[in-house]
């Protein structure tokens, strides 16, 4: 079987206001081993940040060497999937690697995806680990209750042995690559993803369920590792239940919302949210962390079902 043949790779970062963290993402970017003849650049595209990420990203693209290039774009709409589809357009090689700016690539995160795509003619998309790290620590109501928490931090290990992608087995948006000139045929949706404080993904998982309802073959890739840094600022209970609301209402955007019922899901959430702020005082965190979920998923449905509605008016 003919190999592809890769020259070309394209990096895409998103950013807004986590200068400190990017700068880790870039410097673990820029020690990666990169095969001899391959361009590698790296697109980072900054969302209106107003912490410094401007000026550090000038600084930085200008002190890199020769073995890698740095391109940093502007995006004044405020969104991810508005940036994702900056960088799309930008993109200008064979593959495009997706990740996030809180991440450090393993040395060898490179060689692996050119390792599988140039050996996998048959796939358009690819993915690997994602590994959460907590520098400030693990809370233990998070370790304890982990298998239910964990989609919240990113993880993905879906094992050691390639497998092929469905529509409940996809790769998560910090490590994941995918054909350039498909990609260029398959936007995100803008209607979809973060925006700001907001915690809403499903943008790469409707992306990947395009991908395949077209006939498109993905595969996951063993041993392309990155970790994902998570600050104490995102394991909190703040922003644990902030994600479920977006997941909530990503329920509603792919029609998968629970009533139709805009009060009954309201009662819903606070009922549960009552449950989960007084059984947190007295009960085992299984309990009242399972209230403060399904308090965050009905919330985002009934507040996906009111701007919908508004929308409508």
């Amino acid at each position: 079987m003919p190999h592809r043949i890769v020259r070309h790779v394209d990096i895409a970062i998103c950013t807004w206001n986590r200068c400190e963290m990017l700068s880790k993402a870039l410097t673990s970017l820029c020690k990666m081993r990169i095969p001899k003849g391959v361009i590698t650049n790296v697109i980072v595209v900054d969302n209106n940040s107003s912490d410094g990420t401007s000026e550090f990203l000038e600084q930085f693209a200008s002190s890199v060497g020769e073995r890698i290039s740095i391109e940093v774009l502007k995006e004044s709409q405020q969104g991810h999937t508005v940036c994702r589809n900056r960088a799309i357009e930008s993109a200008t090689g064979d593959l495009m690697l997706w990740t996030d700016d809180d991440i450090i690539a393993s040395e060898d995160w490179l060689e692996r995806y050119l390792e599988f795509v140039t050996t996998d003619p048959k796939s358009s998309f690819w993915g690997s680990v994602i590994e959460p790290e907590f520098p400030a620590g693990m809370p233990s109501w998070i370790s304890e209750n982990w298998n239910e928490l964990k989609g919240c931090f990113a993880e993905r290990n879906l094992g050691e042995e390639p497998l092929g992608f469905h529509s409940n087995r996809l790769p998560y948006g910090a490590n994941f690559g995918i054909l350039t000139e498909i990609q260029k045929q398959y936007p995100f949706d803008s209607s979809l993803g973060r925006r700001g404080d907001s915690v809403m993904g499903e943008d790469e998982f409707d992306l990947f369920r395009r991908l395949l309802e077209d006939g498109h073959a993905g595969t996951w890739i063993p041993g392309a590792k990155i970790w994902h840094q998570i600050p104490a600022s995102r394991s909190s209970q703040k922003y644990v239940y902030d994600y479920f609301v977006g997941q909530g209402r990503a329920l509603v955007a792919n029609d998968n919302g629970w009533y139709q019922e805009i009060e009954k899901m309201k009662t819903e959430s606070r009922t549960e949210f009552g449950k989960y702020m007084l059984k947190r005082f007295f009960m085992r965190s299984n309990v009242w962390v399972s209230h403060m979920i399904r308090s965050g998923l009905a919330r985002g449905q009934w507040e996906a079902m009111r701007d919908r509605n508004a929308g409508h008016a």
